[in-house]
């Protein structure tokens, strides 16, 4: 039975099913330790599973009945489901909408990716927030919550290019957990996207992390496998995003 994480055996559920696991085993249990007591409806366990709901996503470690799973995501009006489908067979009547590549850093990564790069290493979160969703007030808004919440506890970085006063590139690792790194919310502005600087910006935190003794991971949709390849990124895993059917 899928239940809320209210207790410590639903604790330790959540955190078994997550266990040694690219970016779910960082991503996962750093939320649940986080806001699992402001934000109680995020977090989820079974006998094997782990599950966090994000926005209208569901993030799954471990496997469910696919029946069950199915009837709980369709009742928290989740729009996709992202899982390893390796262990965790899809929730009955979803359909594999892509393949997300889970990437990290190999032995080697050629140094002259991220030489001579002048950034800003502890930017301010609200420029963060602002670089990443322009547009959208309110995402912004918890963006910043979340990121000044992880941050104030070491369990959050994020990196910025700056040209003059203003923000052309970003980066962050957003769940410092586990011995992984995981990074997200990569983005270069416009005018200087296909001029090399947002993957030098990725290969340099990249590297920070591994020089640390962290394992850096991040999702990769398909479209930009290629590019991580040519930085150097090994392929380790994949997971599955998964969207009800029409």
């Amino acid at each position: 039975m899928i239940a809320q994480v209210k207790d410590a055996k639903r604790r330790t559920r959540f955190a078994n099913a997550c266990r040694g696991l690219p970016v779910l085993d960082a991503l996962l249990p750093l939320d649940c330790a986080l806001f699992r007591n402001s934000q109680p409806w995020r977090f989820y366990a079974g006998p094997t599973l782990a599950l966090e709901l994000s926005g209208s996503t569901a993030w799954l470690a471990g496997h469910a009945n696919p029946a069950e799973l199915a009837s709980f995501l369709s009742f928290c009006g989740c729009e996709s489901a992202i899982l390893d489908e390796a262990v965790c067979p899809p929730p009955d009547g979803w359909h594999k909408a892509e393949t997300l590549t889970v990437f990290g850093l190999p032995q080697g990564v050629d140094e002259a990716l991220w030489a001579q790069l002048t950034l800003c290493r502890e930017a301010p979160a609200a420029r963060v927030a602002q670089a990443l969703y322009p547009a959208d007030s309110a995402r912004q808004a918890d963006f910043y919550s979340e990121l000044c919440t992880k941050r104030s506890r070491g369990r959050a970085v994020a990196w910025t290019l700056e040209q003059g006063s203003t923000v052309v590139c970003t980066v962050g690792a957003y769940a410092l957990c586990n011995g992984q790194a995981y990074m997200a919310c990569g983005q270069t502005a416009e005018p200087l996207r296909g001029k090399g600087i947002g993957g030098r910006l990725i290969v340099e935190m990249a590297n920070s992390f591994a020089a640390e003794g962290l394992r850096p991971v991040f999702l990769c949709a398909p479209e930009r496998v290629r590019f991580y390849t040519r930085l150097g990124f090994a392929k380790q895993a994949e997971y599955a995003r998964y969207v009800p059917e029409k």
